[in-house]
Formats: structure tokens, sequence, C-alpha cells
């Protein structure tokens, strides 16, 4: 059994590997390694440098409201307090002490609000859901329906208590979108984060806590070392793409989008999909929208989100501005795959392809690129008229039931684990997530282990859209890729912006 004298290497460097890692140095192991092949001691995890992990972004959003699934939502809460911590610390820490890449100014975690659209003029049955687990565990107050009494007079006596929150002027965009006429929540409780920084910090108190990091090709991953067979079978550690085999006790697996091509067992467990992003470049000299969406008076949002699956149009959601006045609209309507032959076991599975991949994908199916183009031109005519400054497929790890993946996989005797299936909403766990992966390192039960172990699917589910396989018409081969001229729209016509 795994224990803190146990020689522990972790592959990846994302937000599984760091929480991981961060709460193995907290329980007292001492020789934890953690390897990627991004050099994010140089690059800062910052998606413009060459990194292309779902970790290394912008922004991500933050949000407790999990309609029944009460675990996420427990978790999410747990983990907020450590977010406020952390910038706390970060602001009072001189500026010499701190790891390239942040400032005393920088915030890991802004509290802005979600604004949480439905699709008709009644709440669905997910947000209603999310309304009620909340007045069950207290947390109601968190909470604001709009058009609600009681709901809007406790949200003005907040922006009465905390002007700076300038809550009201965050349901502008409620009263713009469709004329108002849409069910909707603010959740006080959310924001978002900044996910490349957010890693800088988690990756510098790692480094402080003991952890050993190697980056770069010395950290690149060839092969893993599996010695004996059958029942005997074990991983015995890694070899690097520099040819070093470094021998462990315990190996994880925490990879992202790249570990069904680590790990063929995770087949019909996990699978690589892709989200579509754009995003839109503020002109400085444009004060009234750098204005508009600062985070100081613009929400994160969301639209025809209803939980596991979004329909083909809906599953949208977006940011206020970066402090570059960058804007980030994403889309998990549809979700890509990539089909290829891995080279090791010659199956057929999805892996990620991105601007920096030896195959490089440099734009979005046109479908996503049609659907977010009219959402934008409907919802932010202003942005519309910039037109797309970027795009991006972010590559995530779904797996068969939308929760992760974190424990030993069969086969291995307890040598190889995998912490994995994002699902895309992984990042905000940050700070709580590994306390409970190291808890099932141990096998000490608790809340959510039982919800992460290793399972198969459940005869007659869906599996999340794990069982659509290659011929799905979702696959990137299968599908006719925008190009740049289409990042803009053709003209406005009546007021309304038109495609």
């Amino acid at each position: 059994m795994t224990t803190p004298a146990s020689s522990i290497a972790i592959v990846g460097a994302g937000v599984f590997g760091l929480s991981t890692a961060l709460h193995l140095a907290k329980n007292g192991y001492k020789n934890v390694t953690v390897f990627d092949y991004q050099p994010y001691d140089v690059n800062e995890y910052n998606p413009e440098k060459g990194c292309d992990s779902a970790s290394s972004d912008v922004n991500k959003i933050y949000r407790c409201s999990y309609g029944n699934e009460v675990e996420y939502q427990d978790l999410a809460f747990s983990g907020r307090p450590t977010w406020l911590e952390w910038n706390q610390m970060i602001a009072s820490t001189p500026a010499s002490e701190l790891p390239n890449g942040l400032t005393p100014d920088s915030k890991l975690f802004v509290p802005c609000g979600w604004l949480r659209f439905s699709k008709e003029s009644e709440l669905s049955q997910y947000d209603q859901d999310c309304l009620v687990e909340l007045e069950k565990a207290g947390l109601r107050h968190w909470q604001h329906v709009l058009g609600n009494k009681e709901d809007m007079q406790r949200l003005k006596e907040k922006d009465i208590k905390q002007p700076e929150d300038k809550w009201d002027a965050k349901l502008d965009l409620h009263r713009s979108f469709q004329q108002g006429k849409l069910a909707a929540f603010l959740d006080t409780s959310a924001g978002f984060t900044y996910a490349d920084k957010s890693c800088i910090w988690a990756r510098h108190l790692c480094q402080k806590a003991g952890v050993r990091f190697v980056l770069g090709t010395k950290g690149k991953l060839d092969e893993l070392i599996i010695e004996g067979t059958g029942d005997a079978k074990q991983v015995k550690g890694l070899k690097t793409a520099d040819g070093v085999e470094h021998y462990m006790d315990v190996t994880i697996i925490a990879c992202g989008g790249w570990t069904p091509s680590l790990v063929p067992e995770v087949e019909g467990v996990l699978e690589t999909t892709a989200g579509s992003v754009v995003a839109f470049q503020l002109p400085k000299d444009r004060k009234d929208l750098w204005d508009k969406y600062s985070p100081e008076n613009f929400p994160v949002w969301a639209y025809g989100v209803t939980g596991h699956h979004s329909p083909e149009y809906g599953g949208f959601y977006g940011f206020p501005r970066t402090p570059e006045g960058k804007i980030k609209i994403g889309y998990r309507g549809r979700k890509w795959t990539n089909f290829q032959s891995v080279p090791k076991t010659n199956k057929r599975i999805s892996v990620p392809v991105t601007k920096y991949t030896a195959a490089k994908v440099e734009n979005l199916p046109k479908m996503a690129l049609k659907n977010l183009k009219q959402l934008v031109g409907e919802m932010f005519p202003d942005l519309a008229e910039l037109g797309v400054s970027d795009t991006r497929l972010c590559w995530y790890t779904d797996s068969l039931d939308n929760s992760f993946v974190i424990d030993y996989v069969p086969g291995y005797n307890q040598s190889l684990f995998v912490a994995s299936g994002g699902s895309g909403h992984g990042f905000k766990f940050l700070p709580v997530l590994g306390k409970h992966v190291v808890n099932q390192l141990e096998r000490k039960t608790d809340q959510f282990t039982n919800l992460w172990k290793w399972r198969t699917a459940t005869p007659g589910s869906d599996m999340n859209g794990l069982s659509e396989g290659e011929f799905s018409g979702r696959n990137l081969a299968s599908l006719e890729m925008a190009e740049q001229k289409d990042w803009q729209w053709k003209q406005k016509e009546a007021g309304a912006t038109k495609l």
C-alpha cells in the first residue's frame, strides 16, 4: 500500500498532477517527482507560448452549483476559502519572492458572479435541482433567481453593503439578451480563476514543499517501465525521452487529454474530446468596452448548459475580459474527437491535436464557429463588430459518467494510478482535489473516493458519448474546418448582426 515512504512519479503538471503533488507533500511524502514535456518553468503555462493542455489557459469557470451532484457542490465550496487565501498570500508576498509570471497584484480567483441562463422562460430542471440542493445545504443565499422578489431584494442589499461588487450592473446582460425574457439566476459565490497563473502558483507551492519537477525534453514520457507478466505485472517507473530511467514505487498518470493514449486500459472509461473556444481582443482605445466587460461590471455567464449533455445549439459560456483585453467564449454543445492509430497499440482512439502538436489544427470545425458566431451576434453585437481574434480547441478527457477517474489501474498490483477524467469541470478543484487523491492512493475512504473509483459502463447507459466511436459525426477527420476568413461577420442589417 502507498505510504509516505513510497516514491511517487506524477506524469503531468496540470491541475490534477499539481494538486496531487501538493497534497502528497502536505501528507509527509518526501520523494515526489512531477514529469512534463512542457518547460513550464520557462513558458509559465501560457497558451500563447506553446502550452496546449487544458490547464494552460487564461481562465476557467469557478462555480459551486452542480444540480443534484452534491459531491461536486461540496468539493467546490470546500476549496473556495483556499482560493481566497491564495489571493491574500500573493498580495502580501514581496515581488522578489514570487515566481515568474506573478506579481503582488495578481489574482487567482475573481468572485465576479456567474449568470446562468435557461433557454426558456422557466428555469431548466437542472437549474431547479441546483437551487434545491443549495437550499438543503444552507447555501441558497448565494443564489438570486432573476424576477424573484426576495432574491432581488437580497441582491440589492449586497450592492448596498459592498458597492464595489456592482451586482446590478452584472444583470445588464440578462436585460439585453432576448429582451430579458429568459429565466436566469445569478450565483454570487462563483466567478473565474486565472488558470495559467494558478498553475504557476501551485507549482511554486509544490517546490517550496519539496516536490521535484523534471520539465521539457528531460520530463517527456517515452514509456512506462513494466516488469513481470500476468498477476505479477508491475510498473516500476518510467523512461523519459532523454533515455533516463526513473524507478518509482507508484506512477500516477495525470495527463488530461493525453491519458488514453498512454494508458490503454482506460478504453471505455475515458475519451479525449475537445471544446471550441473563440477569443475577441478589445482595442485599448475603446474605454466603453473595457469598462463594460471588466470583471467589476460583467459576470461569467452560461447559456443552454443543462448538466451532462448540452443540446446541439447550446452549451455556451464566457468570461469578462482579461487585464490584456481578451474575451474568451466557449462552446461544448458538441464535443469533438480526433481518432488516430496509437503506434504502440495500433488502436484507434481519440488524441489531442493542437496548434503545437506534430500534426496541427489551426482552427475550429465550421459547425462550432457558426454556432458561436450566431450566439455572439445575438448576445454581444459589439464583439461581432470586432471579429474573432483567435480560436482554440481545448482538449479534455471525458469520463463515461462525467465524474473523475482517480484510482489504481487494474492488473498492475497498485503500481500504476490514473488521475484524470476532468470532463471539462476539474480546474476549480485545484486547492483541494489532491487531498482526496491521496486518500485514494492510501485506500482511505472519504466522501469522494467511491465516486472516483475505477468502473465500467452500466449496460444500457449512453456512456457520456464514449460509445459513439469514430464514425459518430464528431471526429475532426469527417468535419469541414473553418478558415481565418470565417472569423469576421459579413454585414450588419437593420441593427441585427448577420453571418
